[in-house]
């Protein structure tokens, strides 16, 4: 599978979160997009990076993680998938990156760069929405997150597979743990108590 033209992928941005842009918006947004073809397993960014861009993923599955030092083990703090705007903390600070971002599956991802785009907000009415949009969805999903987090344990998984079914199949079962804030050997235990309940059914 290839990836889409820069400019269909300029399109898909505005009309995610449903701006109608002029040709010369699209055109504009279509000359920064920068696309990465990035290999299963693959690190986007890593602690020590200065971070500056947004992310679109058209293809594949990403997560991003830190690694807790007492323990050296990975603690997952989000996933980003299909039509997803790949942002990490780390761009919304002038210090090196403390997260690192890898692919979960080979992706395609459409990057273009946080500065460009607030400059541009300054002149144009559409990269101005495009701006508030994307810095708006960033809050709501970590409020979302957030709240995922305020419930108990079987609940959080129910709730991440109502919403995120494909994430869970997608990605190893550490990293669902992990990012649920349980342990696998209790995630493993909500699953099974889970498919007895469907069985009975």
């Amino acid at each position: 599978m290839k990836p889409s033209t820069h400019k269909d992928i300029a399109r898909a941005i505005f009309q995610k979160y449903e701006i109608r842009p002029s040709s010369e918006s699209v055109n504009i947004l279509t000359d920064i997009l920068e696309l990465h073809n990035v290999k299963y397993r693959t690190l986007i960014q890593q602690p020590g990076d200065l971070v500056s861009r947004f992310y679109y993923i058209e293809r594949g599955l990403v997560r991003v993680f830190h690694t807790d030092p007492t323990n050296n083990t990975d603690i997952v703090d989000d996933f980003f998938k299909e039509k997803d705007m790949l942002i990490t903390a780390d761009l919304f600070t002038e210090n090196a990156a403390k997260l690192s971002v890898n692919t979960i599956e080979p992706t395609f991802a459409f990057a273009f760069s946080y500065a460009s785009l607030q400059r541009l907000a300054l002149e144009n009415r559409d990269f101005n929405n495009l701006l508030c949009a994307i810095l708006g969805e960033y809050i709501l999903h970590k409020e979302e997150y957030i709240n995922l987090l305020s419930l108990p344990l079987q609940d959080r998984y129910k709730t991440m597979s109502r919403k995120y079914g494909t994430i869970i199949w997608r990605s190893p079962s550490k990293s669902i743990a992990s990012y649920l804030k349980m342990r696998s050997e209790t995630l493993s235990r909500i699953r099974t108590s889970l498919n007895n309940e469907d069985s009975n059914s």
